[in-house]
């Protein structure tokens, strides 16, 4: 089980330790946070770890709660953020489970910025997300993930132990009153309310019967994230479900106070969103589309993506004609009126094309406007959302300078424009370094391939077949994963049936042939198209492209790389493959859009990856960079009770069943 937190001890234990080898104790956290997280600890986080869990560990030994378990920088289950402190005992008077959440600050004063619902401190003077927001993010996430925690008694504190209250006085109640849904729940204490901190534990937390309740917390089974296509009817026409968390929050409220200020053609704001794969773009884009119309404002959510826009109008409730109207494409607002919009939700930024106009495009209709300009004509507040390293086609124009430019050639000030940055990662919240070691793997940072160091919470193997890759991920989906083979355009696309109906199996790797996911539905055959091919468990049994597995995850995915990206003579070299979209590119534009694309393709598993070149050389660099051989993964899993259930039986019933109509997300 992979590790959940960096140390977990009763208050009474830790203060000892505080007390007669702190540094000693700040040692272990480092160590641990480089084991568990993968991630080194600066001087600020020392401090706190100095400081501020004293603070608390004395206030609960004070106040004789020294039983209680407290645990010390606890994973949100959700992205790569962790919790300060959880403390864990019962309810006093009952067994029932109490959980107190405590964020530490070392502030020394803070007060409201001029943005609401973010403070301005001395660490950060342009502003920072109230941290009340910010501890209830991070219960709602625990809540969401881990259903042991739904009759426990919740509790959030937000500690600033080292200000005076009337030093922070103006980010408290009432002053700035706390949000309605965690109005009772959330208390913050400044440092000299030392008796009222101590107060609010007592008759909070006991130390009853806290280990057993923390051994249960250690193994309780965590809940995957809720999968974003199950979700998008909720998302946008009920209520918030996605949790999001600091980055995510901040940019989403950020934007909706611009759509509120918006009233006129020179409050014009652009949002420029970036991130990498996994960071949580689309379910940012979702849960700001979903607020937005709640609020009551003309949102609309725009996509370069054919697969994933024709997804979410697969899978959004009500008439085809009410989703076509919510889930746009790029080229499909190039009629609005300035301003038509108040928000326009622009996803995969990155495939932004010049211009809307096309091969069918009348020649008295094509204007040479950008597209980026287009966009921003069409709301009062355009919303980017993009990542650099997923451009995938050469005629992909999508970066922050194309949308800078465009923001400024559409009158937009410079200061009206504002790039956010998110790094915390949601997909690969088990094993963030994955994507870092992806990308030196495919060259992005120079110097040759990085080994891979196998870790417990992700796996990634190398394949010596796509045979065994295929075996591999059936075992995987007969213990409830999801998973998908993926490839690069190596292969050419017949779009063609045979005399039976059958696809066309264009991809032929020695004796293993497949084919390429369908360009349309073939309802007979129960063969999904693209705008289902990622989520119909049908899919599974042609490969994907990237313009059907982008934007989308899985449990595990499963990449073949053809001869369009090899290794050779200490370097990658990129060569023209079968997508017609690459005619006449050549040299570093060719290099840099075949790179992106098996990036993007590595990226799509959410717990695991199983690679396999079909060049040789490749191959052999590959198996060179220490990757895991499958082969042993391959064995345990077929000798497992379920591998043996699934090999026993025929291959047809070992294929996923038809999905039932609820399945169909």
């Amino acid at each position: 089980m992979r590790a959940r937190y960096l140390l977990a001890a009763s208050a009474a234990h830790l203060r000892q330790r505080l007390i007669e080898d702190q540094e000693g104790l700040v040692g272990e956290l480092v160590a641990r946070a480089a084991q568990v997280y993968n991630t080194a600890v600066g001087t600020s986080e020392k401090e706190t770890w100095r400081s501020s869990v004293r603070h608390v560990v004395n206030l609960l030994v004070g106040a004789n709660l020294g039983d209680v378990m407290v645990i010390l920088e606890m994973n949100n289950l959700s992205s790569d953020g962790r919790i300060d402190m959880v403390l864990v005992g019962s309810q006093p008077g009952t067994r029932d489970l109490s959980v107190v959440l405590v964020e530490n600050k070392r502030w020394s004063w803070a007060r409201m910025s001029r943005e609401p619902g973010e403070v301005i401190h001395p660490g950060s003077p342009a502003g920072d997300l109230h941290p009340v927001k910010q501890v209830w993010a991070y219960g709602e996430s625990l809540l969401q993930h881990m259903s042991h925690l739904h009759s426990a008694r919740m509790h959030y504190v937000v500690n600033l132990h080292v200000a005076k209250r009337e030093d922070v006085a103006g980010i408290l109640p009432p002053a700035a009153p706390l949000p309605a849904e965690c109005d009772g729940s959330v208390h913050i204490f400044a440092g000299d309310e030392r008796d009222k901190f101590a107060t609010f534990l007592t008759g909070s937390i006991s130390s009853d019967h806290a280990v057993e309740h923390l051994r249960d917390i250690d193994e309780a089974r965590v809940r995957p994230n809720e999968d974003l296509m199950r979700a998008v009817d909720q998302a946008v026409r009920e209520r918030p479900i996605f949790v999001l968390l600091d980055q995510q929050q901040l940019a989403v409220e950020r934007v909706i106070r611009a759509v509120r200020r918006a009233g006129s053609a020179s409050n014009k704001e652009v949002f420029i969103i970036k991130g990498g794969p996994g960071t949580g773009k689309s379910v940012l884009a979702l849960e700001l589309l979903g607020r937005l119309n709640r609020l009551g404002f003309a949102a609309k959510h725009a996509s370069g993506s054919s697969a994933f826009a024709g997804a979410l109008r697969e899978h959004l409730s009500g008439t085809r004609k009410g989703a076509e109207k919510v889930f746009t494409y790029f080229n499909q607002h190039g009629w609005r009126t300035e301003n038509d919009l108040d928000a326009l939700v622009i996803d995969e930024g990155h495939r932004l094309r010049p211009t809307s106009s096309n091969h069918r495009t009348r020649a008295e209709d094509r204007t040479g406007v950008p597209q980026a300009c287009e966009l921003i004509t069409a709301a009062r507040v355009p919303v980017f959302l993009l990542d650099p390293y997923q451009v995938i086609r050469a005629d992909e124009v999508g970066t922050v300078e194309t949308i800078r430019q465009a923001a400024d050639d559409c009158g937009v000030a410079p200061g009206n424009v504002h790039e956010i940055v998110l790094d915390s990662q949601f997909r690969h919240s088990r094993c963030p370094e994955y994507v870092d070691w992806v990308e030196r793997l495919f060259g992005y940072h120079g110097g040759a391939p990085g080994p891979w160091t196998p870790r417990d919470e992700y796996d990634v193997f190398l394949a010596a077949s796509p045979q065994e890759m295929e075996k591999y991920l059936r075992l995987r989906m007969a213990q409830d994963a999801t998973a998908r083979i993926v490839a690069g355009f190596w292969w050419p696309w017949a779009k063609a049936t045979d005399r039976k109906g059958d696809l066309e199996l264009d991809i032929r790797i020695g004796e293993w042939h497949r084919a390429w996911n369908a360009h349309k539905k073939y309802v007979r055959k129960r063969i999904p198209g693209p705008e289902t091919w990622a989520t119909d468990p049908a899919g599974f049994e042609q490969v994907g492209c990237i313009y059907t597995a982008q934007s989308f995850e899985w449990d595990y995915v499963g990449l073949i790389m053809g001869e369009d990206y090899v290794w050779r003579e200490g370097q990658w070299a990129a060569v023209k493959n079968k997508d017609h979209a690459m005619r006449g590119v050549h040299g570093e534009r060719l290099h840099e859009v075949v790179r992106n694309t098996y990036r993007t393709l590595a990226t799509r598993g959410a717990r695991g990856a199983v690679l396999f070149s079909a060049d040789e050389q490749t191959q052999l660099m590959l198996t060179n960079a220490g990757i895991p051989l499958l082969v042993d993964e391959l064995d345990r899993l077929s000798s497992s009770a379920v591998g043996r259930d699934a090999l026993a039986a025929p291959h047809v019933q070992f294929r996923l069943p038809k999905p039932t109509s609820d399945q169909l997300f």
